[in-house]
């Protein structure tokens, strides 16, 4: 016992920092979390316990069952066209294209700027008075579909969406791209031989081949929309009207605006429940090994 003990220290010794940093900056918050989210506390003052009354008040609470809904719409709405842009841009790009390293480079570009920065420039762009695309609404006078998108209760979660779209899809590009590298060529060759024409190859031999790629792509999309926060933020801040709350922006609100920070503590602990319980339902749909490519 005492000989396995001593084989196991060195395995232990790595195991260390990573699981000292696990505790202190994933458990200890997530159980400081669920402590709060069971008290009526302002952050400052001392709590007063009120056990599951802040979770029964968020089944009352109509701008939480909206943040619900935006984050419905948030994950098939920007995980599709991300995707389907993205799977159709690196199939173009995987080929001999000249200046193909160029073009994924500027799709690639949107992707690793700052929600920050990219919130202020569509903020310019979807200015409703000298924007870019009302000016260009009214050159082709099309001036009955301008509007402020992003002032419009009706359209202002829809218009982030859009801006999202924009900003992730050449990462989908990225992650398909290195999928196609895999893609076995004398599968393709031989579907060549056999008669198959382009739109049979891509459909039936190469899009389930990425199927690894696909499930990678959707559980990082679900995981992106629940924690979506800056680009939401900085457009709207939840506006007009909390009508694109999404769950983070609304627990800011409550923590660092209404000093609710038991209330803001139980939007998180669902929050979290969603994450973890999306998580697991996928692996136990499509099996563990899907996100590493394991096709045991």
């Amino acid at each position: 016992m005492l000989h396995r003990l001593r084989q196991g220290l060195p395995g232990l010794g790595f195991l260390l920092p990573a699981l000292v940093l696990f505790l202190v900056f994933v458990l200890y918050p997530i159980i400081y979390n669920v402590q709060a989210s069971l008290l009526d506390w302002d952050g400052v003052n001392a709590g007063t316990f009120v056990g599951l009354g802040n979770f029964v008040k968020l089944l009352q609470d109509p701008i939480f069952l909206t943040a619900l809904r935006n984050s419905a719409y948030w994950i098939p709405l920007t995980i599709v066209p991300q995707a389907v842009i993205g799977f159709l841009l690196a199939m173009a790009l995987n080929s001999t294209l000249r200046g193909s390293s160029v073009y994924r480079a500027l799709f690639f570009i949107p992707a690793v700027l700052s929600p920050v920065v990219v919130g202020i420039v569509w903020q310019r762009i979807l200015d409703p008075s000298s924007g870019v695309i009302t000016a260009a609404t009214r050159a082709l006078g099309l001036t009955g579909i301008s509007t402020d998108w992003l002032s419009d209760p009706h359209t202002a979660i829809f218009a982030v969406i859009a801006v999202n779209i924009w900003m992730w899809t050449g990462f989908s590009m990225l992650f398909y791209l290195a999928g196609l590298q895999l893609v076995d060529t004398s599968v393709l060759e031989a579907a060549k031989i056999d008669g198959a024409s382009g739109l049979q190859t891509v459909t039936r031999i190469i899009f389930p081949l990425l199927r690894t790629t696909h499930l990678s792509l959707l559980l990082l999309g679900i995981i992106g929309s629940l924690k979506t926060f800056e680009l939401v933020y900085v457009l709207t801040q939840g506006g007009p009207n909390n009508s694109s709350q999404m769950l983070p922006t609304y627990g800011f609100l409550q923590a660092f605006q209404l000093q609710s920070v038991g209330y803001a503590s139980s939007i998180s602990v669902v929050l979290i429940i969603i994450a973890v319980a999306s998580s697991l339902g996928m692996v136990r749909v499509f099996g563990s090994g899907f996100v590493t490519g394991d096709k045991r």
